[in-house]
């Protein structure tokens, strides 16, 4: 498992992540993501559903990740706190991301919020970017 740190910001959250492996990245990525606003470990998952995103490069593919998550947490009330299994890989030009993502089923008001709401993340300070033993992000969002 990869590590996240939680970064402050004038206006925002931020999140920097380290992870091993890609698909370790996009899974820290996202745990990182929902602690900014409530512990997910306090509501262990009991279904899952299946994710697939495109986009034009790994960045937007991130963000679009990360939003996407954000999406069914407010839209469909599902907190994610497992991810696997997760691949990132591109094909023909283009970056695909297919995820199994594990919920619980929650209603807003029964969560002890941590931190304030999670709006959309953004590509505001946006690094993505592999060295030659680990894979790094840094990442924004608006509260």
């Amino acid at each position: 498992m990869g590590k996240y740190q939680i970064l402050e910001h004038t206006a925002d959250k931020g999140l920097a992540v380290e992870a091993e492996s890609l698909p370790d990245l996009f899974e820290t990525a996202a745990r990182g993501l929902f602690r900014l606003m409530i512990d997910p470990d306090r509501y262990p998952p009991t279904e899952q559903v299946a994710i697939e995103l495109h986009a034009p490069d790994l960045e937007a593919l991130m963000v679009k990740w990360l939003n996407e998550l954000l999406y069914h947490f407010e839209v469909y009330h599902r907190l994610f706190s497992r991810y696997e299994p997760i691949e990132a890989r591109e094909v023909d030009g283009r970056w695909r991301l297919t995820a199994q993502a594990h919920y619980c089923p929650i209603e807003p008001q029964q969560l002890e919020w941590e931190g304030a709401p999670v709006k959309s993340v953004t590509y505001h300070g946006l690094r993505l970017e592999r060295d030659s033993e680990r894979w790094r992000l840094r990442v924004f969002v608006d509260v």
